[in-house]
Formats: C-alpha cells, sequence, structure tokens
C-alpha cells in the first residue's frame, strides 16, 4: 500500500496495516502520536533526553505488541497514553534509584504518584479504565476537565494551556493537578469497591463452611 494513501488511515486501520506487515503504518502512528507521548514523558521524567528514550520504547513496545489491540476496548489514543505513563514513570523510578535526580518539583511529584504502576486504574482492563476516567471527567469542573483534556491527552503544555484558556500560568498548574487528583481518587475508590465485595464474598463462604 502506498505511503501516502496510509496517511490517509484511521488509527484503527493503519493497526489493522500493522498486523498485515505494513510497517510504514507504524512510521504514521509514530507521526501522529509521538509529540504526545514525548510530552507526558517530559512531564515525568523531568528530562527532555530521558523523554526521547521513553518515546522510542513506548513505540517500539506497541510495534512488538501490535496483537495485543483490541479497537473494542478502547482507541489506539488512549493505548498509547497508557504506555506513554507507564514506560516513563518506570523510567523515572529507574532514574530515581540512580540518584539522577538532585530536586524535583512536588507538583509533578503528585501527578507521578497518581498515574504509578500501583494505583488503582492498573487493575481495570484498558476498556474499563478509558470507560472510568470517562465518567470522572465528566464530574470534573469545566476548567479542570478543560486542563486535564488539553494537557493528558492533546498533549499542550502548560504555558500553551494558559494561553489557550485565557489563565495565569499558575491557576492552570492548579486546575490539571486537582484534576489529576480527582481521577486518582475517583479510580482508587472505584478499584476498592470489587476488591471489597471479594473479600465479602470470601467471607460469606468461610462462614457457610464453619456453620
Amino acid at each position: 500500500m502506498e505511503y501516502g494513501a496510509l496517511q490517509k488511515s484511521t488509527d484503527e486501520e493503519l493497526m489493522t496495516h500493522l498486523r498485515s506487515g505494513h510497517h510504514d503504518a507504524l512510521a504514521i502512528i509514530v507521526d501522529r502520536y509521538q509529540r504526545l507521548v514525548w510530552s507526558v514523558a517530559k512531564r515525568i521524567v523531568h528530562d527532555a533526553g530521558e523523554a526521547e528514550d521513553v518515546v522510542q520504547i513506548v513505540f517500539l513496545d506497541l510495534f512488538q505488541k501490535v496483537e495485543l489491540f483490541d479497537p473494542l476496548r478502547g482507541t489506539l489514543k488512549v493505548w498509547v497514553l497508557q504506555l506513554a505513563y507507564t514506560k516513563a514513570i518506570n523510567r523515572r523510578y529507574h532514574l530515581q534509584r540512580r540518584q539522577f535526580y538532585d530536586q524535583v518539583d512536588v507538583e509533578d511529584d503528585v501527578v507521578a504518584f497518581s498515574m504509578a504502576p500501583g494505583a488503582a486504574h492498573h487493575r481495570f482492563s484498558a476498556g474499563e479504565s478509558s470507560r472510568l476516567v470517562q465518567e470522572v471527567m465528566e464530574a470534573l469542573n469545566p476548567n479542570q476537565r478543560a486542563a486535564v483534556e488539553l494537557i493528558s491527552f492533546e498533549g499542550l503544555t502548560f504555558e500553551e494551556l494558559a494561553g489557550r484558556t485565557a489563565q495565569t500560568l499558575s491557576n492552570a498548574k492548579h486546575h490539571y493537578y486537582r484534576g489529576m487528583m480527582r481521577l486518582r481518587e475517583a479510580l482508587s475508590e472505584k478499584a476498592g469497591q470489587p476488591e471489597r465485595s471479594k473479600r465479602q464474598q470470601s467471607k460469606g463462604e468461610i462462614g457457610e463452611t464453619n456453620a
């Protein structure tokens, strides 16, 4: 298939082409999402060079796991974002262990913690996470929702967010961090519900056995 025709393909079509051995499809996917992945990684690892390494790791992982992509469970953009957060946080922990950081911005630590591998949203499938995030996003106030969407899903910088929403840089950051914390709290709460149900069911079964 010609490269020009591939460029007009949807994300789902590109993944189908990639599965079929059309490796040019990966180049187009990278072109579409590398800025978003770099933006996510840069905010987490605090280093442009390390963020570029994360970008390469993310798209290599995508290529190696292309068969796992299921459009019925979520969009390619959501899957790429999940890979970006996971790989960037893993890289950050690696750098912290090697004492790469001298001083870390406290607010960025909050965001990294909210998206950490042990966080609640990793207990859900990609489709479940996507639905839960959408539910919580709808519950955010307009400023928080806009900040999270523009930074986490469109890849804007804080400066670009402030300009787009006509806010000060400080207020733009505040709305983003508050929105991310509310996402984490809501996902943690929802993740705890099935765990509590399992424990209660187990206790009931034990009680019946002892009766």
